[in-house]
C-alpha cells in the first residue's frame, strides 16, 4: 500500500497557519471596545500577511495576546508591527525557552512577564513620539499666561509710565 503525500502551496500552508493564530488573537480582540478593536484586527491582519512572521508566528501572536488589553493604539500600524517583530527577535530564545516548557502548560500567563516589556517599550515609544509632537491625541490643549503681578490688579489696574 502507498501513501501520497500532497502538499499544499505555500499559500494554502501559510493560510492553515493564519487561521490557527487568529484563533490566539480573537478571543482577545473580541473583548476590546470598538476603536481598539478595530486598530488592533488591522495589525493581526498585517501580520498575517507579512513573511517577516513566518520564522515565529506563535511567539508573535502569543506575545500579542497577553500585552493587546494593556497597548495604546497611537503609534501607526506598521510601526508598532516592525516593534513587536524586532522584540520577538531579541527575546526569542527565552520566548522558546517558555513556551516550551512545562510552566506555560500549567499557567498559560508565564509569558506574562515578557508581555509586559513589549508594552513597556511600545509605551516609552509612544510616550517619546508624543513629546516630540509627532502624535495627535485630539485633547484640548490649553494655554496659560502668567506673569509678575496680582492677579486681582490684572488686567484693570492703569499703570503710569512712573510705575513701570
Amino acid at each position: 500500500m502507498a501513501f501520497t503525500v500532497r502538499r499544499g502551496t505555500k499559500d494554502q500552508v501559510g493560510g492553515t497557519y493564519r487561521m490557527l493564530h487568529r484563533k490566539i488573537i480573537d478571543p482577545v480582540l473580541a473583548k476590546l471596545d470598538k476603536e481598539r478593536a478595530g486598530y488592533f484586527t488591522g495589525i493581526v491582519e498585517k501580520l498575517s500577511e507579512d513573511p517577516r512572521t513566518e520564522a515565529a508566528p506563535n511567539l508573535i501572536f502569543s506575545i500579542l495576546r497577553e500585552a493587546l488589553p494593556f497597548l495604546p493604539t497611537y503609534l501607526p500600524q506598521n510601526e508598532f508591527i516592525d516593534r513587536l517583530l524586532l522584540f520577538v527577535k531579541e527575546n526569542r530564545q527565552s520566548l522558546n525557552k517558555v513556551l516550551y516548557s512545562r510552566e506555560f502548560i500549567e499557567d498559560p500567563e508565564a509569558l506574562r512577564d515578557f508581555a509586559n516589556d513589549f508594552v513597556s517599550s511600545v509605551l516609552a515609544l509612544t510616550l517619546e513620539k508624543y513629546d516630540d509632537g509627532q502624535i495627535e491625541t485630539g485633547e484640548r490643549k490649553v494655554y496659560r499666561f502668567s506673569g509678575d503681578f496680582d492677579e486681582s490688579d490684572f488686567p484693570f489696574q492703569d499703570l503710569d509710565d512712573d510705575d513701570l
